[in-house]
């Protein structure tokens, strides 16, 4: 969906959406805000609702290799449910 020269810009983009998610775990509802922003830009982009389970699995696949023994058992099911949570909010958003 991006040129290889966007690519850069879409690491920073996503880091900062990440942010957004674990600061907003403490307000959830200026994160389910936040998504439902997020869902109304992509889509003028494009980005087909599915997407975002794609995207959740994908980060969720890449957490243990990036983190390794740092990734702890704890870590794994918080970040699952940080990123199912937040897949959920936003494919609601989306109509999916």
């Amino acid at each position: 969906m991006f040129s290889k020269s966007d690519m850069n810009e879409q690491g920073k983009k996503l880091r900062q959406m990440i942010g957004v998610a674990v600061d907003g775990l403490n307000s959830l509802d200026k994160l389910i805000l936040a998504s439902q922003e997020l869902v109304k830009h992509h889509a003028g982009y494009g980005v087909k609702a599915g997407r975002y389970n794609t995207v959740s699995a994908a980060l969720l696949d890449t957490l243990p290799k990036e983190l390794g023994d740092e990734f702890t058992s704890v870590n794994e099911e918080a970040w699952t449910i940080a990123y199912t949570t937040l897949a959920g909010v936003i494919n609601e958003a989306s109509g999916y």
